[in-house]
This record gives C-alpha cells, structure tokens and sequence, in this order.
C-alpha cells in the first residue's frame, strides 16, 4: 500500500498515512491546534515522487473557518497548480493568515476560492489516486 507524507508547521511535524481514515485522523488533529500567533496551519501531503525537483502532492492550508487554498505540484502542469472552486468568488472580507513553521502567510483573494470542505475532499482524493484532485479547477 502506497505511503503519504504529511508535514506542518513547515516540516517540524510529520505523519505517513496510507488511508483516508488515517488521513482524516491527521488533518482533525492539525485543525484543533494552531501556530504561534493562533492561526491555521499550511500543510504539505506528499507521496515518494517527484516533479521539477520537489515531492508530488498538495499545499494546503487546514483549520480555516471560511476559506483554504489548495496547491499542486505535479503532473499535469500545463494547465496550473492553483486550485479552486469555479461557484467560489475570491475572497472579499478580512485577510486570512496561516502559519507555516511561526510564518505567517497571507494569501491572495485568488488563491483563497476553496472551502474548507472541498480541500479536505481534495486531500482525501489525493490519497486515493495519487493524482491531481479533480473535485477542484486549477490554473
């Protein structure tokens, strides 16, 4: 059965799952705790390849109580690697920050068009192909 890395707090925690049980166990843990200023964590899920020089997988934020952000990198990559929700507009209130290792990251209201939900949904897909979720559009 195929492994999956999972690290946040930009490396200093890390989790191999191999099922979307034990996924979904890693993720509630990572949800109920938050960086150093109270924020949600970034978190990246890998497998053991690689594409242009890094692991494949996603880039995600967890824990977010209006938005998340979804990123891959791996194949394909001609059509990009930021995901979103097409019925999801860009984020219009407060900047949303998450931590990644005591850094705290804001992202754009572009890159902020998923619900929590659907990149928990994305992640579980991820465990189950080991290809680039389809439950969002990319670019």
């Amino acid at each position: 059965m195929k492994q999956f890395e999972i690290e946040w707090n930009n490396g200093q925690y890390q989790e191999t799952v191999q099922t979307v049980a034990e996924l979904d166990a890693v993720l509630d843990r990572i949800e109920s705790e938050r960086g150093v200023d109270g924020s949600p964590f970034v978190v990246d899920i890998t497998d053991d390849r690689e594409f242009d020089g890094f692991p494949v997988g996603l880039h995600m934020s967890i824990g977010g109580e209006h938005r998340a952000k979804v990123f891959w990198n791996g194949p394909p990559a001609d059509d990009g690697g930021v995901g979103f929700e097409p019925d999801v507009p860009p984020w219009d209130g407060e900047p949303i920050r998450f931590d990644y290792g005591g850094l705290p990251t804001e992202d754009t209201p572009d890159t902020l068009r998923v619900t929590p939900a659907t990149a928990r949904q994305a992640a579980r897909e991820f465990i189950e192909t080991s290809q680039r979720p389809t439950c969002l559009a990319w670019e």
